[in-house]
């Protein structure tokens, strides 16, 4: 569009500002920064896109190319930002609940911030499967959206500033992106998917700035997870009362998946967990970047992760190993059979 063009949208659009309530971010940058750079460069060059509630039925090349200008791991900061920044203005405030169970809700935060998610992931990745948390499963792409929007909602609701918002792209090669991004501190745990055992492709974002995440044990502190059944042995809820892993770590019980990400940035040294993994918007984007990030992640018997039970994600070798003997004897009381003795490995 010309300078002429983009002169008459801001003298069209400029009545809105008189609702103050809304900060009416197109005006401001069209304004305040496309149209002086225009003035300032003659031939510049601006490109309108508008992208309606379908537009993968548009042919539009400018379309294709704005959506180009995207990799898959800018989307997912992306969305994944949208939905903190939803979940960081709803905390404090006087939520609905809605009860999932008698021990488990989601609130209306949780809810808007899947909606914010989606609707960026369908912008740039319109015809992508989406797994939401809350909304459940659209699409039958083989490239397909996990998302959890608001890891940590009893944390939440009580105003506990413990939360996370998790998203991932998985395809049959594997998890393309993850992020997990904690909406209060405002960082961005992320990763483009790609890791080699050289080369550390995990990342915190904090202030604008990405810096490399290197797990390390010198905290001590595991966390684990203990939420499970009650009807039947649930490693999390024994291996916390057991005095020889106090002897050894400082356990903390940890209801949000913010602290498989801390494992990857060297704040914890583990994070221990029972239960089925695969698949899971809780936890799929936490185990790429510890995997990306070079830690020992496996399953509770010290196989490939999703091969048994559970997940011990650990910085390094030595505490892996450590952690799987303490897990054992729990594990055996829970399966109800003894297990085979299993070194760690590195995936």
């Amino acid at each position: 569009m010309t300078k002429e063009e983009l002169e008459r949208a801001i003298e069209l659009l400029s009545p809105a500002e008189a609702y103050v309530e809304y900060d009416h971010p197109n005006l401001r940058s069209w304004r305040d920064e496309i149209l002086p750079a225009l003035t300032e460069d003659p031939e510049a060059e601006v490109v309108a896109v508008f992208i309606g509630d379908e537009p993968e039925q548009r042919q539009d090349p400018a379309i294709d190319a704005f959506r180009a200008a995207f990799p898959d791991h800018a989307v997912a900061i992306a969305a994944a930002t949208a939905g903190a920044a939803v979940v960081r203005e709803m905390y404090g405030t006087d939520l609905s609940h809605f009860d999932k169970s008698p021990t488990d809700f989601a609130t209306e935060a949780d809810i808007a911030s899947e909606k914010a998610i989606r609707e960026t992931i369908e912008t740039y990745r319109p015809e992508d499967a989406f797994e939401g948390e809350e909304t459940g499963s659209s699409g039958d792409s083989e490239r397909r959206w996990l998302v959890d929007p608001l890891c940590g909602t009893l944390n939440y609701a009580a105003q506990t500033p413990l939360a996370a918002v998790n998203v991932s792209l998985v395809t049959p090669q594997g998890v393309q992106a993850a992020v997990s991004a904690d909406p209060i501190s405002e960082e961005i745990f992320w990763t483009d998917g790609i890791s080699t055992s050289s080369t550390t492709s995990a990342w915190l974002r904090r202030g604008g700035g990405d810096t490399v995440l290197t797990p390390t044990p010198r905290t001590r502190l595991v966390d684990i997870q203990c939420d499970g059944p009650l009807e039947r042995p649930f490693v999390g809820g024994q291996l916390v009362a057991d005095p020889r892993l106090r002897a050894h770590f400082g356990p903390r019980v940890m209801s949000s998946t913010l602290a498989v990400a801390w494992v990857a940035a060297g704040r914890r040294a583990a994070y221990v967990t029972d239960g089925h993994l695969e698949g899971s918007v809780h936890f799929t984007a936490g185990i790429a970047l510890c995997q990306a990030a070079g830690c020992v992640v496996t399953d509770l018997e010290g196989n490939p992760i999703h091969t048994g039970r559970g997940m011990i994600a650990a910085a390094d070798a030595a505490t892996h190993q450590r952690l799987l003997e303490l897990v054992r004897p729990h594990l055996e009381a829970a399966e109800g059979v003894s297990t085979s003795s299993t070194t760690g490995r590195r995936v």
